[in-house]
Parts: structure tokens; sequence; C-alpha cells
């Protein structure tokens, strides 16, 4: 009788496996003999699951923007203000940095690639969205025109993208007080109506 295999399980092991690749090697460490090697299996495995390297690319870069947004609705779920919903996007911990690095090193990719750009505009578009709709659900915003509540939150956007590059590529800067202090004067000054 053959053995069954969940595929979706499968793949989520072996895009872990690849996000870990890509955090301490970057893109050129992503093959199928190491992601293999690092599941202790043969590349058979790794190509049943992946048709090529930018299959597995694009699966793992999907995976960890899929954990930013399940931690963001979580802290929504529970209850938590602009700032607690936020901060579940920064690379506060190792899980959230490896991710952000997944992400980087598809960024990477992405920029020469129109098909995985379309895949990184339609995720920030979705983002920019979900801090759109935190802004009008928080009431502090509520009287804000569309368009200018549309700005506030691409400019809260850039401004949680710019801590985590900074927390990234800065390791004094990815301690999480700092990201949290940067994230709390920003949002104060965004936020702020003119008198």
């Amino acid at each position: 009788m053959p053995i069954q295999v969940d595929r979706e399980s499968q793949r989520e092991h072996v895009t872990s496996l690849a996000a870990r690749l890509v955090a301490q090697e970057g893109v050129a460490g992503l093959t199928f003999r190491r992601v293999a090697e690092a599941a202790g299996s043969s590349t058979a495995i790794v190509s049943t699951y992946f048709t090529d390297k930018r299959d597995l690319l694009l699966s793992t870069f999907r995976a960890a923007a899929s954990r930013t947004t399940v931690r963001f609705e979580a802290a929504i779920n529970a209850g938590g203000s602009l700032q607690d919903c936020l901060e579940a996007w920064l690379p506060l911990d190792e899980e959230r940095l490896t991710d952000w690095r997944v992400i980087l090193a598809f960024w990477g990719v992405a920029v020469t690639d129109p098909d995985l750009a379309a895949v990184q505009d339609g995720h920030v578009g979705r983002a920019r969205a979900r801090v759109e709709k935190l802004l009008r659900a928080d009431g502090t915003d509520s009287r804000r025109p569309p368009p200018e509540l549309e700005r506030l939150a691409q400019q809260i956007l850039a401004l949680m993208l710019g801590i985590a590059l900074q927390a990234v590529f800065e390791p004094a800067a990815s301690a999480s007080l700092p990201q949290r202090a940067l994230l709390a004067d920003g949002l104060a000054r965004l936020t702020q109506r003119p008198g």
C-alpha cells in the first residue's frame, strides 16, 4: 500500500527550509541540492513539488508574505491598536527577520522580472489596503477624505518598509525597542492633524 503524502504540508516544509537558506545565503544559496540536503532527502523530492528555482523562490516568498499577513490579522483580531498591528509586520524576532530576508531576496530578483514584480506589487497593494481599512476602523482618521486616507496609508507603509530595511541591514537597529520607538514616532507625526 503506497504511503500517503500531504502535498501541501510537504511544500510548506520545503519552503520553510528554503527560507532559512535564503535568509543565510541569499538567492544564490537556494538550489534544489541545498534544499534537499537540508531536508535530508534527494533533489527528486524537491522537484516533485517545485518546477524550478524560480517556482521555489516564488513559493518561499508567498509563504513569508502570508506569515506577515497572518501576524497582522491576528493583531487586528486581538483588538490591537494601530501601533500593535503594524508592529506585527516588523522584524522583531528571528522568525520575522528571516521572513524579511526572504522578501528582500525576492525583491532583488523581482526588480528585473515583470511577472515577479507584479506579484510584489499585488502584495504591497493588499498591505496598503489593510492599513487603510485599519485606519478607517480605528476611527481616528474617519474625517479624512478617501484620497488623503490612501496617501496616509502609503506613507505609513513607507515608514514600515524603511524601519524593516534598516533593521535587516543594521544589526544594532534590529533590537525591538528602536523599531517600536521609530514606528511610534513616525505614526505620531503622520497621523497628526493639521491645526
